[in-house]
């Protein structure tokens, strides 16, 4: 068993709307910023950049995470082919180390966590947000808006 298996749970076990309730209730400034939300994510729009931020949570994999998704109404339709020109500043800003991050979702950060443990759940919703910050500011930083 790894450090990481938890029981062979499944995604469908999640409570995601208890998360999501979760996040909304300790992050009420996010509500303002929501650009769509699902089952497994909330998006923050930023529109001064035609870019979205997901953050989502994929309990089957043990993991939170922030990456720029897909959005068509706030023009976020090619984020990381805009952004790939981009990435090494950005990363650069971020520092992330090689396990924070996922191959093949761009620039991106993830947390691995045990996302069913409810008591864990204040934890992942601060992380989301504040890391989706910190990519947030990276951005602005590199193309030169704040």
């Amino acid at each position: 068993m790894s450090e990481f298996d938890f029981g062979g749970r499944r995604a469908s076990e999640f409570r995601h709307r208890g998360f999501w309730s979760l996040f909304a209730e300790r992050h009420p400034e996010e509500r303002a910023r929501l650009a769509r939300r699902g089952p497994w994510f909330w998006q923050r729009g930023l529109p001064d950049f035609a870019l979205v931020l997901s953050m989502y949570v994929a309990p089957a994999q043990n993991h939170v995470g922030v990456f720029f998704g897909r959005n068509e109404k706030f023009g976020a339709t090619d984020s990381w082919s805009r952004l790939k020109p981009f990435q090494p500043a950005i990363e650069d800003r971020l520092k992330l180390r090689p396990e924070q991050s996922c191959e093949g979702l761009g620039i991106n950060s993830m947390w691995r966590v045990n996302c069913y443990a409810e008591d864990n759940w204040p934890a992942m919703t601060d992380w989301l947000v504040s890391e989706c910050s910190r990519v947030e500011r990276a951005v602005a930083d590199v193309l030169g808006q704040d």
